[in-house]
């Protein structure tokens, strides 16, 4: 009797050990367009790049996540994570002593750096959405090889929600009530963005006409370009590394640009670099944000301004 009752079990748990296993085994296409076969959930991640790192923590799969960035700064608990070098300069030792069953790139990584890790055997697979589609697309495929498919389906649900309650209160407005934007990223020279960014998602999902929309890209505009453009509302990212923000200093105080119809009215906001330039979950939060600051009838304005 008890032969037969630990055969059964025995037989039970390798069958469920065989299945689970099997479960695990998938290929997920990356978006540079690679097949990436995951033969189990891997277990030790390293990330490099901010927005990758961000994703991993939306999807509560931090735990995996062994090595990241220095530039990996939100939220606060990734600065604590094991540093393997810069987005441009990872240092392949350090990464290395981490064992890494999975290495999340993304387009800031140099090109020969996911070759080079590759030709380690490092399984690599490549984040860099173009449009917030493609952030809640490639938020699925992380919760997949992660095994919570059931959670990411729900954050891609909840993210969904929020972007279709900024675009369903603005959706009745006729053009003519759409404010013209500019997005300032650098002054000298004007640099902006054009269709073909998130930047110009963000404006146009958010009820604004982003003047820049015949440029393609990021793009440089003259200062001739900008007068006739004559914006009435610009957004201006903070700028990275310093006290000073430089571009915003330079838009409100030189006087070529006093009569703009923006600061005119005092309509020059700043906004937070990483949430307005990284490719990752917060992209709502900037629809969000950019709502607050075009259509502050409709939404609760910014805080601080």
């Amino acid at each position: 009797m008890k032969k037969w009752y630990w055969l059964v079990v025995w037989s039970a748990v390798i069958f469920n050990l065989f299945f689970s296993v099997a479960l695990a085994q998938m290929v997920v296409i990356d978006d540079r367009g690679r097949e990436v076969r995951i033969e189990q959930i891997p277990q030790r991640w390293v990330s490099l790049s901010p927005s990758n790192t961000e994703m991993v923590f939306a999807l509560s799969l931090e735990d995996k996540l062994v090595g990241v960035t220095t530039y990996c700064n939100f939220p606060p608990e990734a600065e604590k994570k094991e540093k393997v070098g810069t987005i441009t300069d990872v240092n392949l030792e350090k990464l290395i002593l981490l064992e890494p069953d999975l290495v999340l790139a993304s387009s800031l990584n140099p090109p020969e750096l996911v070759e080079k890790l590759e030709n380690l055997d490092f399984q690599v697979f490549v984040v860099e959405p173009r449009n917030i589609t493609q952030v809640l697309d490639d938020l699925e495929k992380l919760a997949q090889i992660g095994g919570v498919e059931k959670e990411g389906r729900l954050l891609r649900q909840s993210l969904e929600a929020r972007i279709e309650s900024v675009t369903s209160r603005v959706a009745h407005l006729p053009q003519a009530e759409k404010p013209r934007v500019l997005h300032l990223i650098w002054h000298d020279p004007l640099w902006t963005a054009g269709k073909g960014t998130f930047i110009h998602q963000f404006i146009t999902l958010a009820g604004g006409v982003n003047v820049a929309f015949g440029l393609t890209d990021y793009a440089t505009l003259s200062v001739e370009e900008l007068l006739l453009r004559n914006p009435e509302i610009i957004t201006v990212v903070e700028n990275h590394g310093s006290a000073e923000n430089l571009p915003y200093q330079f838009i409100t105080t030189d006087y070529r640009f006093s009569s703009l119809a923006a600061v005119r009215e005092g309509k020059v906001f700043r906004v937070d670099a990483d949430i307005v330039s990284r490719p990752g979950p917060r992209v709502v939060e900037a629809v969000e944000l950019f709502a607050r600051i075009i259509h502050p009838e409709l939404f609760s304005p910014p805080e601080g301004e």
